[in-house]
């Protein structure tokens, strides 16, 4: 645990630190306010912005529409998507499988799971690596217009959500039960506009990370054609390499964390990449071991604030190894993979991959 002038904040790096400081709600705010700092202008509403008692109706309602929705199904065309994208892709000499495999996979599933219509891929796309980058600006300032202008842009597509013809799923759930729930329509707008985009950008992260982690690990990906390992493999690429690299509480009250004293205020950024990789938490950390139990990994969070994509995440990872699985190949890299500078979200934003045998081609 140190200080951090450039971040403004403690950072914490252990497991057992960073999950007390997510854990601990009364003593560490999402709602920076209840700590004495004015909400900032871009601040919305949303399950991620709130903590107990004001998170807890919004969560209570997402939650039960999320688990009301036809998961398996999401699932059962997930799936399906793989196996298409991997069959019409499997002659290439190579592709980008976060931009031709990850995006319209992730894409498809969570409009499916709020019951709305895709928006194109590549322009989608564009738009939420600008939000995404404008999480960065607190040390990269320049993120943050084009950050405004893209959110400017999903609200007018989320405008055309809430005014069209409802059709079964998540959005027409929580827009239904929201005025018993006592919750108005901004809040279902902001925390719609979370769900969809953290449901996205983190399953896309999380699936580029998981096929590189395969990719790197001879054989890894054959294991996962034993059942029994699908669920705890999917759980240990997340820890492995995981999407989200951390997030900032408000120290509510003075308080310690071991002998170091945090004051009213003061900021904690807790690290779950490194949390992920604690030896006192996770023997021998830096394996891919796909049988690992437990695995209570922070890569999606903890407590009431745990990514609300963390579901669609697992279904999503699992679907594309499944169609891995059936295809006529291992992948292989057929370039480096290239990355953008962010702290926030960590994945290739370009990864070349191939199903060519490398022995047939020479």
């Amino acid at each position: 645990m140190f200080w951090s002038e450039r971040f403004g904040s403690w950072i914490v790096t252990r497991y057992a630190d960073c999950h007390d400081v997510l854990s601990d709600v009364d003593n560490y705010a999402s709602d920076w306010r209840r700590a004495g700092h004015e909400a900032p202008p871009t601040a919305a509403l949303s399950m991620q912005e709130l903590d107990p008692p004001d998170h807890t109706p919004v969560r209570r309602l997402f939650t039960t529409a999320f688990r009301d929705q036809d998961l398996d199904g999401i699932g059962d065309l997930a799936v399906r998507d793989s196996a298409a994208v991997f069959e019409r892709l499997a002659d290439a000499p190579s592709f980008d499988f976060t931009a031709e495999v990850a995006r319209p996979v992730a894409l498809n599933a969570v409009c499916r799971l709020l019951g709305v219509e895709p928006p194109p891929v590549a322009a989608f796309a564009e738009l939420s690596d600008a939000l995404v980058r404008g999480m960065d600006a607190g040390l990269l300032p320049e993120v943050l217009e084009p950050a405004m202008a893209a959110r400017g842009r999903i609200n007018e597509i989320m405008t055309e959500w809430f005014t069209a013809t409802r059709r079964p799923g998540l959005l027409t759930q929580v827009l239904s039960g929201a005025s018993t729930a006592g919750i108005t329509e901004d809040a279902v707008w902001n925390n719609v506009r979370v769900l969809f985009l953290a449901g996205f950008s983190t399953t896309v992260g999380a699936a580029a990370n998981a096929a590189l982690a395969l990719i790197e690990h001879p054989g890894a990906l054959d294991r996962l054609r034993d059942p029994a390992l699908l669920d705890s493999g999917v759980d240990e690429l997340l820890r492995y390499d995981g999407p989200v690299q951390g997030t900032t509480r408000a120290c509510v009250e003075t308080t310690k964390i071991d002998d170091i004293t945090v004051q009213r205020g003061e900021l904690v950024l807790a690290l779950f990449g490194a949390a992920n990789r604690d030896p006192e938490r996770f023997p021998s950390p830096d394996e891919l071991l796909l049988d690992r139990r437990p695995n209570r990994h922070l890569s999606l969070g903890w407590g009431p604030h745990a990514c609300s994509g963390a579901i669609l995440a697992r279904i999503v990872i699992r679907a594309l190894v499944q169609g891995l699985l059936a295809a006529p190949a291992p992948p292989r890299l057929a370039a480096p993979p290239v990355r953008v500078p962010r702290a926030t979200l960590r994945y290739p934003d370009r990864l070349p991959v191939t199903f060519q045998n490398a022995e047939t081609e020479r």
